[in-house]
């Protein structure tokens, strides 16, 4: 899943010029170890921690049958029920990680509840769903990121990848790049498959564009399984890989020595210049590149008064509208005086139709026909159970030729006005 826009809009920058990276590890530590060292290479420094609060775990119980037990000082969770969930108490929005999972017991229970990696706050509860926000290591080797195949972990699709299974007694890696979007899971301090972190090769894609939301590790438990998480107060059991910090560093402290988490929240999307009729309205505004702009607009299907939605276009920039749908909608789109509306590109899984001013090209582009498989969309950054916004951006790019300045959606909308920048 590389697409085009995460690059384009100058994401890196954003999160560069917040002050989110991490410092870099002060030694030359690399990551993959085993702690042996070769004749010809210098053994490695003695541990030295930089995390200064305490960090444990908390009970997630959205999703879950219960809340997890928690004891060792909240590092060591221990499930009762066939779905139990613990999660970092504190979060991170940008910069480089490392943390550890040691896997103390793994009785057996259900293998699709059994994993380990990061996730959003948004999409915690959805195990397997994450909808590119999250990414996890199952027991059964899997991994997932919420799409390419890999949707979801219980439904065994062939395009899922498939790495080395975890079992009781390994220890699991977790490189968590925050700034280029990749998870990076090792196991008994051997990277899996083709991954290395230091060199941003392999590894899980993530969403890390503004409005995605900061990051928690994450421990799925079943009946009888006990893990215990190690966020760098204590020395890891292989050394973090060049860069990546213990993920229990540059936090703040409250006056008990607690870290204090900054939110869920991360880095806020701009607004689009869209005002809506919907409750749910997520939205982006990127910088505009290029003369003509490229506004999408995206629903699930419209409920009650019929599959009807409408679009006003006051904006008076040179632009593109794309509209988007899953089930069929009957757009009507209409223009004031001044606005500079260069054509109409329709998408979505059925056949929809749209209404017009004459003179305005309209191009259709429906899910799996014409040659595409354009994937729907109505929530900014993504959202579980089906959306898939990234895909939708990319398909529409490839369409138009042109790079995404504004996306706004909701599930069920009835109109839209794409309005002049404040």
């Amino acid at each position: 899943m590389t697409h085009r826009f995460l690059v384009s809009l100058g994401l890196l920058a954003a999160f560069l010029g917040g002050g989110c990276l991490a410092r870099g590890n002060d030694d030359e530590r690399t990551g993959g170890g085993t702690g042996g060292t070769s004749p010809d290479t210098e053994p490695p420094p003695a541990w030295s921690s930089s995390v200064t609060c305490k960090l444990g775990l908390v009970a997630h119980e959205d999703g879950a049958e219960g809340p997890v037990e928690l004891s060792n000082d909240g590092l060591t969770a221990s499930s009762s029920a066939r779905v139990q969930i613990a999660r970092a108490a504190a979060s991170h929005a940008g910069g480089r990680w490392y943390y550890e999972v040691t896997v103390d017991d793994l009785v057996g229970g259900d293998f699709w509840a059994q994993n380990i990696g990061a996730s959003v706050e948004q999409v915690i509860s959805t195990v397997g769903d994450t909808a590119y926000m999250g990414a996890l290591y199952n027991t059964t080797g899997t991994l997932s990121s919420g799409g390419d195949g890999s949707t979801s972990i219980a439904g065994g699709q062939e395009s899922a990848v498939q790495e080395d299974p975890f079992a009781a007694g390994d220890v699991v890696g977790v490189a968590l790049d925050l700034d280029a979007g990749r998870v990076y899971f090792s196991k008994n301090g051997a990277w899996l498959g083709e991954m290395d972190p230091e060199e941003g090769t392999g590894g899980v894609e993530v969403l890390v564009v503004p409005g995605t939301g900061a990051y928690y590790p994450v421990l799925y438990l079943s009946d009888g399984d006990v893990m215990t998480a190690n966020f760098g107060a204590t020395e890891f059991a292989s050394s973090p890989p060049k860069g990546f910090a213990a993920f229990g560093e540059d936090l703040e402290e409250d006056d008990n020595g607690d870290c204090v988490d900054a939110g869920p929240a991360g880095l806020a999307a701009p607004p689009a210049p869209v005002e809506a009729a919907c409750e749910d309205l997520t939205s982006y505004q990127a910088e505009a590149e290029g003369e003509t702009e490229l506004h999408l607009i995206g629903i699930h299907a419209r409920g009650e008064g019929g599959p009807k939605a409408e679009v006003h276009v006051s904006r008076t920039s040179e632009m593109v509208l794309a509209l988007s749908s899953y089930a069929f909608t009957q757009w009507t789109v209409t223009v004031d005086e001044g606005a500079q509306l260069q054509g109409i590109v329709l998408v979505g899984h059925e056949p929809s139709r749209v209404t017009a001013p004459a003179g305005i090209p309209i191009s259709t582009v429906i899910y799996d026909k014409d040659g595409a498989r354009i994937e729907a969309g109505h929530a900014w950054p993504n959202a579980p159970g089906g959306n898939d916004t990234p895909d939708l951006i990319r398909s529409v790019e490839e369409i138009t030729g042109l790079t995404l300045t504004s996306f706004a959606g909701c599930y069920d909308g009835a109109s839209f006005t794409v309005l002049d920048d404040e």
